[in-house]
């Protein structure tokens, strides 16, 4: 009697360590607590891809024929820039064309578009940022704006004038902080703009620049460097319109204007100007700016 009853006992804790140990452990495939079985797609709002990110960028420059385009985050902040080989992935597309189509146009990438990246999340440290494994590339239709080229062509053009003032600099100060682009657009900008001549721009105004030991407040003069800066004027002088007619019927462009004074300082007496410019877009897309007056110091 007395081995029959350890017999159960025996049996019973058996039992219930085998019960114990199937609630620790899940089958494979199946559902922890809460959970989705492993083979089936993930749910709530994630991708079927576990870990992959979709965003969307500006693109500031395209590179050499799409190769290590430059991208700014819409809205991020200065270090919110990024590059990327866009012709270097499998799926590129094109809002707007098939892939047959896309194969029978002649295009690159156009600074001021949107671009839709989709990757593994992970980014390589490095200024400007590098994507880790990217997965999809898309051209987007709307959103169309290059105010940030329009930027960058004033840039150069001050570079070039009075070229002087900026012979041999070997640093270089960029400060679009009074203008209308988000921060991250105008550290694409500036860094951009560094790499047309050969530098890595430094963002900061004038008293930044002062303050970090650049520039000599004393005697007003930057041995080593030079001062690139845009300011926008709109608010105090608006630029107006003279709008085309219309047929019936046709929807009205999106028209908007920029007014813009652009500098570059070297010293209290060495320093070009730039006055009273004005732009235009049509649909975010800006022509020639146009230049009311020139100065030098």
């Amino acid at each position: 009697m007395k081995k029959w009853c350890l017999f159960l006992l025996t049996y019973f804790c058996v039992c219930l360590l085998a019960a114990c140990a199937g609630a620790e452990s899940p089958a494979a495939g199946e559902p922890a607590p809460g959970g989705t079985p492993s083979d089936e797609p993930q749910t709530g709002g994630e991708t079927t891809e576990p870990g992959m990110v979709t965003e969307t960028f500006r693109l500031i420059d395209a590179g050499d024929g799409g190769e290590s385009a430059l991208l700014a985050g819409l809205g991020g902040g200065p270090g919110d820039v990024y590059t990327l080989d866009i012709f270097g992935v499998e799926d590129l597309t094109i809002e707007g064309y098939t892939q047959e189509e896309m194969y029978l146009i002649d295009w690159s990438p156009v600074p001021g578009a949107l671009v839709e990246v989709t990757w593994d999340g992970s980014v390589m440290e490095s200024y400007p940022a590098r994507f880790g494994e990217v997965a999809s590339v898309r051209i987007l239709e709307d959103g169309f704006n290059d105010l940030c080229r329009l930027y960058r062509d004033v840039l150069n053009d001050l570079w070039e004038v009075d070229s002087g003032l900026n012979d041999g600099i070997t640093e270089l100060g960029v400060d679009l902080s009074e203008t209308s682009l988000p921060e991250s657009e105008q550290a694409a900008v500036a860094y951009a703009f560094g790499m047309d001549h050969g530098l890595m721009a430094m963002e900061g105004t004038y008293q930044d620049f002062v303050d970090g030991g650049y520039i000599d407040g004393e005697n007003l003069y930057w041995e080593d460097g030079c001062l690139f800066s845009i300011k926008e004027t709109q608010d105090e002088d608006p630029v107006v319109f003279s709008l085309p007619s219309m047929v019936p019927g046709e929807e009205m462009p999106d028209y908007s204007g920029v007014r813009f004074d652009a500098e570059k300082w070297r010293s209290g007496l060495g320093a070009y100007f730039f006055m009273d410019c004005t732009a235009v877009s049509t649909d975010g897309r800006w022509g020639d700016y146009t230049v009311g007056a020139e100065a030098i110091s």
